[in-house]
């Protein structure tokens, strides 16, 4: 520890020599212009709550500023001829570098402690995961801490301060363009700050930073070593003093050579993007043939740097998956024969069958793996021909994105006019009827009783006023009731017929990460007398205590009255039907043989403006329709893709907000920097 001796005294002197000079200010209100105008612009283009993409641009800033910074730690006073008064104290070698280093470390902290601001704008127009945010900033002082290292490295070992920054700058470019090529790529800091910024910094991460700020210091303490003993190449003083350098510099090398395992990093995000759930290791374990997980992504980005260490604990829990993440615009060829259309998406191939899903997340890729896994594929069939909204219409009240939803979760859709077909296919697995306005033919009727007794499954989609379906829905203990729900106290935009339905009265898959639904006039289901007692109905969406069913929904005003028929809430909106039985063979979850469960499904809203393009992306209806069309297929236990980004926190700005963004983050935090700079200025020449 004698060593270090006199450090704490190093570091104080310089930190207030930087407090206290006037050009340190007009670095500090360069560097907060600079990483403001880059917040906005990632915050103003991602509309993204978090810092993931600034974090990484970040870097570029500090490839610049800190060599400037750190240029004139041991070189000035080198040449000033101040370095023999300090040496000759009794100072260490070792002391003076790492005083100087602490010092620089300690002003960039200062200088990153005004952006906390950026945080304050985040938290105020969304929601942050506040974890990886910490774990970004921890990556970024790791990140100071290697810079200044290298700065003071450069200021000991050259004469003039513009020779220590020039070599500084050159070294940091080196090592950030390092990540480009490939037989050098350890070297670059890039993607270890990019692990930091995600939240999942590994073991590597740690070793690379802690290995990459030792090496520099030790090679500059070295040095001044060298010049305060005075040591010569004819006495091979100088080759003894490099030996210790030399022996740092070569394990550094080494240990950053060493492959690390894919398990030896900490997740800190809310959803545990980068680590596999208890669930999702239990699948992988049962896919017994080759599996070829293809992520796509832009080389040598963010994206494809987090694909690749998401698809790394696929490959650690089962070797038989095989992982690959390729750029899009370069693998045209291989995106085609694999039916991809755009950088991030994965396809996911098993045996000859192959699905394209995304985002590229955990959950999208093992619920492919295990659909794969299955002997039958899944069809959705939508209904025509009694005025059905269509699965391919692109009208707001139509079900286009309905259609990419179930795509987007494995299940195959086509449609299908009962009023012309003989007979229901065989490879439709689910029926879809979509908002019908006329009757069902007696043998339409007919065609879907018999795919229900035969184990079918079926989602119903009413609209108040739609024709009587009775003849489908009452053996099934289900009834849609005419009329439509008032609910004041839970209505949208003043309309009380628009509701915002978050009762959910039963623990049901359906409703399973649904926080809130949005339904426009919906009608109400009853539970009705059914013949089989083997029957299992639930309640799955109801409205509150305060609404009705209105019985004339044209009377005005609308207020509930029990004597004409009005029935009070609350009113139940979805109801789901279940029928098992065990059979002795047949379908399995996964291939392995013996029992297997029957079922027979019935999933009945009385509302079928939810599911449309107008409303579909509102609230939580897209998770709640992806867990309508997992249940039905019989694939509960599958997580449901609504097709966003669980770790994707929306920044709800309006352009008063974000005008306000850009004038604190790009002017206000550095015309503040500015101003304490100028007060120090004006009181030094007080003096």
């Amino acid at each position: 520890m004698t060593a270090l001796r006199g450090t704490l005294r190093i570091a104080r002197r310089e930190l207030r020599a930087y407090l206290v000079a006037p050009w340190a200010y007009g670095v500090a209100t360069i560097f907060l212009v600079l990483t403001g105008t880059i917040f906005f612009v990632v915050a103003d283009g991602s509309r993204e709550a978090s810092l993931r993409f600034w974090f990484p641009n970040l870097a570029f800033v500090l490839v610049v500023t800190a060599p400037i910074v750190t240029s004139r730690l041991v070189a000035e006073e080198w040449r000033s001829r101040h370095l023999d008064i300090l040496l000759a104290r009794p100072i260490s070698p070792v002391a003076l570098v790492v005083g100087k280093w602490l010092a620089a470390v300690a002003f960039f902290v200062l200088l990153l402690t005004p952006t906390l601001v950026y945080c304050a704008f985040l938290a105020a127009w969304g929601t942050p995961d506040w974890p990886p945010l910490l774990a970004s900033y921890i990556g970024v002082v790791l990140l100071v801490g290697f810079f200044c290292a290298i700065g003071t490295m450069a200021s000991a070992l050259t004469p003039t301060a513009v020779a220590a920054g020039l070599g500084a700058f050159a070294v940091l470019v080196v090592a950030q363009l390092a990540n480009n090529v490939p037989a050098v790529h350890g070297f670059s800091f890039q993607p270890h700050l990019e692990s930091f910024a995600r939240g999942a910094p590994g073991l590597e991460d740690a070793i690379y930073f802690a290995t990459a700020t030792l090496a520099p210091l030790v090679v500059a303490a070295a040095w001044q070593t060298i010049r305060r003993r005075g040591a010569s190449a004819l006495r091979g003083g100088r080759l003894r003093a490099a030996a210790v350098p030399a022996a740092v510099l070569a394990a550094t090398l080494a240990l950053n050579l060493v492959p690390v395992p894919a398990g030896a990093r900490v997740d800190f995000t809310a959803s545990g993007r980068f680590t596999l759930s208890r669930q999702s290791k239990e699948v992988l374990r049962n896919v017994k043939q080759k599996a070829v997980v293809t992520a796509f992504a832009p080389e040598n980005t963010p994206q494809a740097r987090d694909a690749a260490v998401l698809l790394a604990q696929f490959r650690r829990v089962n070797s038989n998956i095989h992982t690959q993440v390729l750029d899009f615009a370069k693998a045209q060829g291989e995106a085609l024969r694999l039916g991809a259309e755009d950088d991030g998406e994965v396809a996911v191939e098993i045996g000859e069958r192959k699905e394209v899903v995304a985002p590229v997340l955990e959950q999208t890729i093992t619920s492919a793996l295990q659909r794969l896994a299955r002997p039958q594929p899944q069809t959705l069939c939508g209904l025509e021909g009694n005025g059905e909204r269509r699965l391919d219409s692109e009208a707001p009240q139509g079900f286009q994105l309905a259609r990419l939803a179930a795509e987007r979760n494995g299940i195959e859709t086509k449609g299908l006019d009962l009023t012309v077909a003989k007979a229901i296919p065989p490879e439709c697995t689910i029926l879809a009827m979509g908002g019908p306005t006329a009757a069902l033919l007696p043998e339409e009727v007919g065609l879907i009783n018999d795919f229900m007794a035969r184990n079918g499954k079926m989602l119903i989609l009413a609209e108040p006023g739609g024709p009587n379906l009775d003849a489908v829905t009452t053996r099934w203990g289900l009834r849609l009731l005419p009329g439509v729900v008032f609910d004041p106290q839970r209505a949208q935009a003043g309309d009380p017929t628009s509701l915002l339905v978050n009762d959910f009265p039963t623990e049901s898959p359906v409703s399973k990460g649904v926080d809130a639904a949005a339904l426009v006039t919906a009608g109400a289901i009853t539970t009705a007398a059914s013949e089989d007692t083997g029957l299992s109905v639930a309640r799955v969406l109801q409205s509150s205590d305060q609404s009705w069913l209105e019985a004339n929904p044209s009377a005005t005003p609308a207020k509930y009255e029990a004597d004409k028929g009005d029935r009070g809430g609350p009113v139940v909106l979805a109801g789901a039907a279940d029928r098992s039985e065990a059979k002795a063979g047949g379908e399995n979850r996964l291939p392995g043989g013996g029992a297997s469960i029957a079922r027979t499904r019935l999933l009945v809203f009385s509302d079928a403006d939810w599911a449309s393009n107008a409303i579909l992306d509102r609230l939580s209806n897209a998770r709640l329709l992806a867990n309508s069309l997992n249940w039905l297929a019989q694939e509960e236990d599958l997580v449901a893709i609504p097709g966003i980004d669980p770790d994707l926190r929306r920044l709800e700005i309006t352009d008063a907000d974000r005008t306000a963004m850009g004038w604190g983050s790009i002017a206000g935090v550095p015309f503040g920097v500015m101003l304490l700079g100028a007060g120090v200025w004006l009181r030094r020449r007080r003096r």
